[in-house]
């Protein structure tokens, strides 16, 4: 008994300075910490023009599929017509995975700049009567007022013959209705903004256009593109056709 009792305890004393030479006890693993993910707000409205004057600010929640469509004025602050989701990917607070932004209201302004970022390319305007701005996001407006943009004519019969090259805006209102002669080549008669649809050159909730008055044409050919349908005509005596990115 007194053998085994001497071996027991030197076989604990050698594992004792076994340990001891390797640094002592195993320490229990650190608990990694859980963050928890910040529950999705309610989705965003597509604008937020029927909120204007609001003083208080409100958080929703954008996702990716939502983002990547409409239009956006400005470079932050942006027009209160703006695509609110659009405008979060803009201004980088939108990107694969759904994300909840906070918007605060402020007072329209005289200009609005464009820009493009995070792969979203905004539109300039001029006078709006209301804007907005995402809180942590960083303005983007230039320091430089931006010269301000005027309202397209109703159409352009009285710039016939001035071969005139006109940049100018069209709002949702300007682009809804009206009549339009002609594809590419339009009876100066035609509605210029919502002509402007139809080429292309903008969505159905405005932009700026630019176009340029030219000669009348001995017949124009009506089609469908863009969600607006425009008539055939015979000879007219002033025509006018849009700028492109393309030319």
């Amino acid at each position: 008994m007194k053998r085994t009792t001497i071996l027991t305890m030197s076989a604990l004393a050698a594992s004792a300075a076994i340990l001891t030479a390797c640094g002592g006890a195993a320490e229990a693993p650190a608990e990694e910490e859980v963050v928890e993910a910040e529950p999705l707000a309610d989705a965003c409205p597509d604008r937020v023009q029927d909120m204007r004057g609001s003083e208080d600010s409100f958080t929703c929640s954008c996702s990716a599929e939502t983002a990547e469509t409409g239009s956006v004025w400005g470079a932050g602050p942006y027009s209160d017509d703006s695509a609110v989701c659009r405008a979060a990917m803009h201004a980088g607070l939108v990107g694969d995975e759904p994300a909840n932004v906070t918007i605060t209201f402020l007072p329209g302004r005289d200009s609005y700049s464009a820009a493009t970022a995070n792969g979203v390319e905004t539109r300039r305007w001029g006078s709006w009567g209301g804007s907005f701005f995402f809180e942590g996001a960083e303005a983007g407006e230039p320091e430089e007022e931006v010269a301000a943009v005027e309202a397209c004519p109703a159409n352009a019969r009285d710039l016939r013959g001035t071969g005139e090259t006109v940049t100018c805006g069209c709002d949702a209102a300007a682009s809804a209705s009206g009549s339009v002669w002609g594809s590419e080549t339009y009876t100066d008669d035609s509605r210029i903004c919502r002509a402007a649809v139809h080429a292309g050159v903008i969505e159905a909730d405005g932009g700026e256009v630019t176009f340029t008055v030219v000669d009348g044409l001995s017949s124009y050919s009506g089609s469908e593109a863009n969600g607006v349908t425009t008539r055939d005509y015979g000879t007219w005596s002033g025509s006018f056709e849009f700028q492109t990115d393309e030319g």
